[in-house]
């Protein structure tokens, strides 16, 4: 069959006197060539189509089929029809054996496209150009869903080899396929170090494509309310399915890390991404007071200090009672990063010491500096809010002027991150407690609602 394909093929593009891998400018009528054949071509093209709108994929499979075979070239659409038809051919047939059939079918649109991608995007829009990694994560999913004797490695590689092309560019539907398969390879070999590791892996991987591109979306928010909001239909379901996952593994388990990870770091001791990727890994699941996580910034800051090791570096000295030897590593992480979430993230890391070490007007000036990279950082806010409440200074009216400008910081915080909703509701209740009474105010004629201003910055007076 493949031979056979190929001679048509072949055939098909001789007679045009055209190169496969350049179609560039090419209109239908080119790429099915001349003569009775492409008027059969043309015949079942708009035949398949016809059943396709009235959703008949019984019907529109056996003209769907003869255009593909006979005229690979003509329609980018012909492939992504195909998938479509036999996905649900797939779905509603109760015989094996056809059911096997269809799926033999399916997976052959693919391997046929991505045989075909170069020819094909030679004539493509922008809009439906392809890449060899959008074709292997689409088959992926389809492999995993479809197979009737699926195998999870050969899906689990599938998804892998897509993924690793298209990077933060996947498709959000393919990423909840993929964390699910990863989980159920984790499941089936939970003693497995290296399957665990991978889980963990993927689900971080997941989560960051997940993050960066729901952070697109509250940009998009400000400009394109309906582009932000297909972004969250997306991509936000698929991080909820990430994380339900890796809660219900325990795959992340501190002992069970520090056991995978304890003589790995020393046989990896000289490789920096190994070690910058435990690091991490050791940091998003708040394993980073073990002796592993120590060991490997260190090993890390040997051989190229990088912000991620300074930063763990830093903790270690914190936890020392060192203060002032972390504030300094924590600012050196803070400028070798140019990630500006990153940036403000290690920001947030200075202030919480200086607020640690009891200074909360330092702490207060890299909140603000955390919120210049990062103005959604909602936690930033209500480390800022704390600090206004601890400089409160003056007689009662005076220090109420602090308390409504940490009010408003933390109803700040709850804009802009809608996750610490109930932290900062709590704070901001917690401060209308130390506004000023209203029974001093009338006496002595301070009104309520003015404009006030506190450390350079406007407030509004509240009472209460």
């Amino acid at each position: 069959m493949t031979k056979n394909l190929f001679l048509t093929c072949a055939m098909t593009i001789s007679a045009l006197g055209i190169n496969a891998q350049n179609l560039r400018g090419t209109k239908l009528d080119d790429r099915i060539g001349h003569g009775q054949d492409s008027i059969e071509v043309r015949q079942n093209l708009s035949l398949y189509q016809d059943y396709f709108k009235q959703k008949n994929w019984a019907e529109a499979a056996e003209p769907w089929e003869f255009v593909f075979k006979k005229a690979p070239l003509a329609m980018i659409r012909v492939y992504t029809d195909g998938a479509w038809i036999f996905e649900q051919l797939i779905q509603s047939e109760q015989d094996p054996a056809k059911k096997n059939e269809y799926f033999d079918k399916l997976m052959n649109i693919y391997d046929q496209r991505l045989n075909n991608l170069d020819a094909l995007n030679s004539f493509a829009t922008p809009k439906t150009t392809s890449t060899k990694g959008n074709i292997l994560c689409r088959k992926g999913v389809d492999y995993y869903y479809y197979c009737p004797n699926m195998e999870l490695e050969k899906a689990y590689a599938m998804f892998r080899s897509g993924i690793d092309d298209m990077g933060p560019n996947t498709e959000a539907f393919v990423l909840y396929g993929f964390i699910d398969c990863s989980y159920q390879r984790y499941l089936a070999n939970k003693n497995n170090d290296d399957v665990r590791t991978d889980f963990i892996r993927d689900y971080m991987e997941c989560n960051d494509i997940c993050e960066k591109l729901l952070d697109q979306a509250k940009e998009f928010g400000e400009t394109d309310t309906i582009k932000a909001q297909v972004i969250v239909n997306a991509y936000l379901p698929t991080q909820v399915q990430c994380n339900d996952l890796f809660v219900k593994s325990g795959a992340a388990d501190c002992d069970a890390l520090e056991k995978i990870y304890s003589t790995r770091v020393e046989e990896n001791k000289t490789n920096l991404e190994y070690l910058d990727a435990v690091l991490k890994t050791l940091e998003n699941f708040e394993c980073d007071k073990s002796q592993t996580y120590f060991k490997a910034s260190d090993y890390i800051y040997q051989i190229k200090p990088t912000p991620r090791a300074a930063i763990a570096k830093a903790k270690r000295l914190l936890e020392q009672g060192d203060t002032n030897g972390a504030i300094k590593l924590a600012q050196e992480a803070v400028d070798m990063e140019n990630d500006v979430v990153k940036k403000a993230t290690y920001a947030y890391s200075v202030a919480a010491m200086y607020f640690k070490k009891g200074n909360p007007s330092g702490a207060r000036q890299w909140c603000k500096k955390a919120l210049q990279h990062m103005p959604s950082m909602g936690k930033a806010y209500l480390l800022e809010a704390s600090c206004l409440a601890r400089m409160a200074s003056g007689d009662h009216l005076e220090k109420s002027k602090y308390y409504c400008l940490a009010y408003d910081k933390a109803i700040r915080a709850k804009m802009v991150d809608p996750a610490c909703a109930a932290q900062a509701n709590k704070a901001a209740g917690n401060y209308t407690s130390y506004f000023y009474p209203k029974s001093e105010a009338f006496f002595q004629g301070i009104k309520e609602n003015q404009s006030v201003t506190v450390l350079g910055e406007s407030t509004t007076l509240r009472l209460r």
